[in-house]
């Protein structure tokens, strides 16, 4: 299917509300499965993307048994991502600013970050995220930025 298809396919499933059906396009995707993310919609103003089978790819450091904070920033970059679905009406979308501020390792286990939009300003939305670890504990945050409306 073509990434036009695709894009009027999810325009369509956010229009009538499919959630399952947006996280079903997500979580089948080669990114989500290659990272081994599970993006959760149940509340979608506050999407959900987490880990919880770690594998090799996602530990970083030198001799060290922490999340690798590439593999954090892409799922921060995700996270901020979804939260502008809610937005998908005015155009196409993409996230073109994260902050991303470490607060504690993350350790080898599974963990999860959530975002939502702070406000909209023109055709920019400001969200923020927040990665926790198993014991949900808070480890980081992000702050974005989703341009939307996209030509």
């Amino acid at each position: 299917m073509s990434k036009v298809k695709i894009s009027q396919t999810l325009s369509q499933s956010i229009e009538a509300g499919d959630w399952q059906e947006i996280e079903r396009y997500f979580n089948d995707s080669d990114f989500a499965k290659a990272l081994g993310i599970i993006v959760n919609l149940d509340d979608p103003a506050n999407p959900r993307c987490e880990v919880n089978e770690i594998k090799d790819l996602h530990i970083g450091g030198v001799g060290q048994s922490y999340i690798n904070g590439a593999v954090i920033s892409a799922i921060f970059d995700l996270v901020i991502g979804l939260s502008a679905l809610g937005y998908a009406s005015e155009g196409n979308f993409a996230t073109s600013n994260v902050n991303i501020r470490f607060v504690k390792p993350v350790e080898r286990n599974r963990f999860y970050a959530t975002s939502k939009v702070l406000r909209k300003i023109g055709n920019i939305i400001f969200s923020e995220a927040t990665l926790f670890n198993f014991h949900g504990e808070p480890c980081g945050q992000a702050h974005g930025e989703i341009r939307v409306g996209i030509k």
